[in-house]
């Protein structure tokens, strides 16, 4: 039972009556400090609490003076979570764009973050994995597995989490092995598309204080798009996932963790379909015959190509962290290297035929080196200070073919091939550190702040391999040019922290995070192909409640954020331009749960952003108002050893659009997919057996979406998984 408790502690929910025992409880002040009470005592972590090291030290949820969201291992296996794609539909607030055809990824907290599908754009939410930061896009496409928890870190956090993390992280752990020889497996099938996966793992004692663990995941997931030229159902993804986590303390004073991880993701088919045209001829036309191309959202497509639409992305990270302690002090060194190579081909005309395609080879090697000094926290002045190094570089070859037969004239068709070479050098060096003092027992302020020296060096140059239109007019070719930029920025973050009871937290902060400039490669015009320094600003206030015998927790947070600069790339008139902009978003955020009863627990998280392009005045793309998810949770014995669980939420998003120009794109209506899952247990968790419903009502949605290709007035989209009815067998012993 305290696996279970301990899962039920990284869920949240709310009731009314928990509000109201939790706005009552500021009225405890006066006995808490009667009774002497301080941050010292409420620190100290009991059964239930989450722990989190979202400031680079381990510490519980309730004490972190931010909104931080934790997705527990419990939580992703009952959800039968493979990939940081399904991140989602697990972290409420997270909104994301699944890729049709390739592997970019947008996602956005608080209704802010990246959803351009430029490649070498670093992403706005930092992603990071065992320390390593995972800079661009295609990484959210990778496997999720074998994770001790997932924390979702909101609003600007550059100054301490780490670089590029302007509107927020979100930080995974891998498991650490135990000391004891121990395994774990969970298998299931999918009933709905016929899709199965197999994920385990052992902890092996090799020696005193040492141990390993080995861990994978192999998943064949089949689609939801039925492809009436191939008659199949797509994009069909397998993954297949390993890694090594090694742990070893030679003395009391030294501890060394390694971790080893290789994937493939292997993605074929396209979800996207064809949402609106007022040219259904010119469709028709393409495809051979009337009628096989629809033109409204139902999961049907009918698209073939001599090139058919796959993608292969392969992706190593290594990781060495050792902790000295030095007295009360203790200093880390983590050294990381990460890389990936993607080989992608597109269909991109989405019809049969090869009137539109694009090759995409692709390649990003980083290594980075961070050392960290942490004082002792049981003193008025507490401190974090380091230096981290890092180097990257970024390779990208694109092809675009074009053999449309028809174009803006009689005679002048959309035709032509052209590759565009982008090779980019990424230099950073960075020193930082936070200092937290206690100015009375309990009242403290924080004080954190990075400066960051980064050099960007790129070689662009783009050739034409089939004459025509678009090869010679609308993307012009360039000889090998260089460019370079340098940029020097100081994010800072002010907080102040008070302690209304053991229980109860009031905290206020104001921080600043930027993100360096570069270069595009998508661009039209090569030349243009820069982009300036994004900047954003995030003011927020917030209060943390939690009943001592964590019965219930109530969390609310009010925030602002301004964003100068923005990076985005966008269709624009004939070709693809860097477009920057301002944004703001302002809002709320509740996460509560109840226990009203013992084996029940009811939670609610919330999140109400108002997120608008400052310049213009139109909602930001992919940013819902509303959004966020309710649900409950009930274990009761069922038979002698046997528990019975279930399992159920309703998430719940409104209205978004896609594009900063709406009506460029089909907008999505409001998505609320209903979900619930049964298990039978071993009182124990030896072993279970869960059923797993996912959108049970097959709600349809537009996920993402956009302008059509070459037609006029066309618009695409990529609809919302369907329903998905899985079987899940776990065990460990």
């Amino acid at each position: 039972m305290g696996r279970i408790r301990r899962a039920f502690a990284a869920q949240t929910a709310v009731s009314p009556v928990a509000m109201g025992l939790a706005l009552c409880l500021a009225g405890t002040t006066t006995q808490a400090r009667a009774q002497d009470a301080s941050s010292d005592v409420s620190s100290t972590p009991v059964a239930g609490d989450i722990l989190v090291t979202a400031r680079k030290r381990t510490e519980t949820v309730q004490q972190v003076p931010a909104t931080v969201g934790v997705v527990s291992q419990e939580t992703l296996a009952a959800t039968s979570a493979t990939n940081l794609l399904d991140l989602a539909s697990v972290a409420p607030g997270i909104n994301m764009s699944r890729p049709g055809i390739s592997t970019e990824v947008g996602i956005k907290i608080r209704g802010l973050g990246s959803v351009s599908f430029e490649p070498s754009l670093h992403t706005s939410i930092g992603l990071f994995a065992d320390g390593i930061y995972l800079p661009h896009s295609r990484e959210f496409a990778t496997s999720m597995f074998d994770v001790e928890r997932i924390e979702v870190i909101r609003g600007t956090q550059t100054a301490l989490v780490g670089q590029n993390a302007t509107l927020g992280a979100i930080n995974m752990i891998s498991r650490k092995p135990g000391n004891e020889f121990a395994a774990d497996f969970r298998t299931s099938y999918e009933f709905e598309q016929g899709s199965t996966q197999f994920a385990g793992g052992v902890d092996l004692p090799i020696a005193p204080n040492m141990s390993v663990r080995i861990a994978g995941l192999i998943v064949d997931d089949q689609g939801w798009v039925y492809n009436r030229v191939t008659q199949n159902h797509e994009p069909h993804r397998k993954d297949t996932a390993f890694r090594a986590v090694l742990h070893w303390e030679p003395g009391d004073n030294l501890d060394i963790t390694v971790v080893a991880q290789r994937g493939l993701n292997t993605y074929r088919g396209s979800a996207v379909e064809y949402t609106q045209t007022n040219s259904p001829e010119i469709l028709d036309a393409l495809a051979g015959r009337s009628g096989l191309v629809d033109t409204k959202l139902d999961r049907i497509n009918a698209q073939d190509a001599t090139i058919k639409p796959i993608d292969h992305l392969r992706t190593n990270r290594y990781l060495l962290t050792a902790n000295f302690q030095l007295g009360d002090y203790t200093l880390t060194s983590s050294t990381g290297y990460s890389d990936y190579h993607e080989n992608d081909h597109e269909d991109i005309d989405l019809v049969p035929g090869d009137y539109f395609t694009r090759i995409v080879k692709e390649s990003s090697r980083q290594f980075s080196q961070e050392v960290r000094i942490a004082s002792p926290t049981d003193r008025p002045l507490d401190f974090i200070a380091g230096v981290l190094y890092t180097n990257e570089k970024f390779d990208n070859q694109t092809v675009y073919d074009l053999n449309y037969p028809f174009g803006p004239a009689p005679g002048l068709n959309l035709a032509g091939s052209f590759r565009t070479q982008f090779s980019q050098d990424t230099d950073s060096i960075s020193a930082f550190g936070q200092i937290n003092y206690k100015l009375a027992e309990q009242l403290r302020v924080t004080l954190a702040g990075r400066w960051t020296h980064e050099r960007k060096d790129a070689d662009l140059s783009r050739v034409v391999l089939r004459p025509g239109l678009v090869s010679l007019v609308v993307f012009p070719p360039y000889s090998p040019f260089a460019v370079k930029r340098t940029d020097n920025d100081l994010d800072y973050l002010a907080g102040v922290q008070y302690d209304l009871s053991n229980y109860a937290m009031l905290y206020a902060s104001y921080g600043k995070g930027t993100k360096a400039g570069g270069f595009a490669l998508s661009v039209t015009l090569l030349d243009e192909a820069g982009f300036g320094t994004e900047t954003a600003k995030t003011a927020e206030i917030g209060v943390k409640l939690q009943d001592p015998n964590r019965r219930w927790l109530f969390n609310i947070a009010a925030f602002n954020t301004d964003v100068d600069g923005f990076q985005q790339v966008l269709i624009g008139g004939p070709g693809i331009i860097v477009n920057s902009t301002d944004l703001r978003s302002r809002g709320v955020e509740v996460e509560a749960y109840w226990r009203p009863v013992e084996g029940l627990q009811i939670r609610l998280n919330n999140t109400y952003a108002d997120a608008k392009d400052k310049i213009t005045g139109n909602r930001a793309p992919l940013a819902p108002k509303w959004s966020g998810s309710a649900g409950l949770n009930y274990r009761t014995g069922l038979h002698q050893d046997l528990d019975l669980i279930l399992d159920g939420s309703v998430d719940y998003r409104s209205r978004r659009s896609y594009l900063p120009d709406a009506a460029a794109a089909p907008t999505g209506a409001p998505f609320t997919p209903i979900n619930v899952s049964v298990a039978v247990a071993k009182h124990d968790d030896s072993w279970e057996l869960r059923l797993i419903g996912r959108n049970l009502t097959n709600e349809l949605a537009v996920n993402s979406g956009g302008p059509a290709p070459a037609l006029p007035a066309g618009q695409i989209g990529i609809s919302e998984r369907s329903r998905t009815i899985a079987l899940q067998l776990r065990g460990r012993f």
